[in-house]
């Protein structure tokens, strides 16, 4: 960690399980690449089988997830 950060600074780098902010930027870059292409098909099943055990109960998590990854016209018509 840079040591010309504040206490403050520091945490809000590491904002999720580790992550450093531009962790979380390249990896929702990846997935807003990927989804769109994957969603509808036999790998986004796959990826959503995976999934679904992490977000089962959590609404709108589990929603979301069956929204993007097996209805692939959720996103046809998502706002941008």
């Amino acid at each position: 960690m840079d040591k010309n950060l504040s206490k403050a600074e520091e945490t809000a780098v590491l904002l999720f399980d580790g992550m450093s902010k531009a962790e979380i930027e390249v990896r929702l870059a990846i997935a807003n690449y990927l989804i769109p292409r994957i969603a509808g098909t036999p790998a986004a099943r796959e990826a959503f089988n995976a999934l679904a055990g992490r977000f089962q109960g959590h609404y709108p998590h589990h929603k979301l997830l069956t929204h993007l990854l097996i209805t692939p016209e959720y996103l046809e018509h998502a706002p941008q």
